[in-house]
Parts: C-alpha cells; structure tokens; sequence
C-alpha cells in the first residue's frame, strides 16, 4: 500500500475526522507490505497484510448491508479507463467490489493512478496480494478514506442510498464517478449529492464532481 494512499486513510469507527498512524513492519520502496494502521482517538488497530488493509470494525455493521457490486457481467479495463478519463494525470482510483477485479488490467493500460479495490467486509483478506500500484482495503459500509481523495470511483449503481453517499463523499472536485447497472434510485440519489451526469447509455452512467 502506498504510503501516500496511507495518508488519507481514517478510521472506520470514529469516521473521516480521524486519520490512521502506521506502524510500518516490512517495507518496499514507497509501499508498505506489512504493519498495523491505529487510530489515536479510538485506539483501534487494523492490519496490513501483503499490502491489503483490513479496515473492518466488529459489530459497528451487518455484514449483509456492505457495498454489494455489480450482478452482470464486468466491464473491461479500457471502458473503465476511457469512462474515468485516465489518459493522464495521476489520483487514486476506487474500484468497489467485484468490480475491482479489473484492476490489474487497468494497471497494464494507464500509468500514475494507484488503484484501490475496495472488498466487502466478509471477504477474506489472505487471498489478496497487492502489486504495483494495486492496493487492497477490506471494509464495511464506512469507506475509510479523507473527504475528497479519488479522482475516480466505479461502483455499482445497484448499492443503497448511504453506500452511495459515502462514495460521492471520496470522490474529488472534477473526479469522475462510473456507475454500473445505474438505476432511479441512484440517479436521484446522485443529482440530489449535486454531481453532474457526463454521459449515461446502456445502463452505465459516468457523473463528475464540480
């Protein structure tokens, strides 16, 4: 995990007020592959494993009302790309659920970008291993990151109302959120958030923070 990835992860107890302080054990290059991230205020611990975050918080949430992912069939690195506009620049992109297993494709096409699958919280996080510019976080519905820190997001458009939020919440002024399976429900949701819709066809909509 990148140490600047690290600087705007917060605790998923105490919410987006409250950055994490790492105690790094094994390290290569700029990228943590082993330690703990801890809160000060809470005093919460949460590992790092092969470069994947553990974030889950025990009994703050169901497990069944996590970020649920697309039902369809994935989209490809090059339409996720395309649809983002990661032709240049840099940011981190935030990949929610299944959707997230194109990331290792999507690092074969751009450059820059640190990629961020965001994993439901009853996944297993030993099956993960973080590779260049990939980085894992195993989380409930509280994503764990400042306000404002993705220049892209893909998610599906199938989550309820306060996984939505969160998401418009990381995303970052002129970032770009990719909604698969875009329902009412969640145009409404993101209109009233005040985010602009770029383009929407075939079920997939693309809307940008101004």
């Amino acid at each position: 995990m990148h140490l600047l990835l690290v600087d705007q992860m917060t605790c998923p107890r105490c919410g987006p007020e409250f950055g994490l302080i790492l105690l790094a054990d094994k390290m290569k290059e700029r990228r943590v592959l082993d330690g703990q991230l801890g809160c000060s205020n809470c005093r919460g611990q949460y590992p790092l494993v092969d470069g994947c975050g553990d974030l889950r918080v025990p009994f703050l949430s169901d497990p069944s009302e996590g970020f649920v992912g697309v039902s369809g069939e994935l989209p490809k690195a090059m339409e996720i790309a395309a649809l983002l506009g990661l032709t240049g620049g840099y940011g981190n992109v935030g990949l929610i659920g299944n959707l997230s297993g194109g990331i290792r494709d999507l690092i074969e096409i751009t450059a820059n970008f640190e990629f961020v699958g965001i994993h439901h919280e009853t996944d297993d996080l030993s099956v993960y291993t973080a590779m260049d510019r990939e980085n894992g976080i195993i989380c409930g519905p509280r994503l764990p990151f400042r306000n404002e820190c993705f220049r892209g997001v893909v998610v599906s458009g199938r989550e309820k109302k306060d996984r939505m939020m969160e998401v418009v919440r990381i995303l970052a002024t002129n970032g770009r959120l990719a909604v698969w399976e875009s329902t009412t429900q969640s145009r409404d949701v993101l209109f009233e958030s005040g985010l602009k819709i770029l383009m929407k066809q075939r079920g997939i909509a693309v809307w940008e923070r101004s």
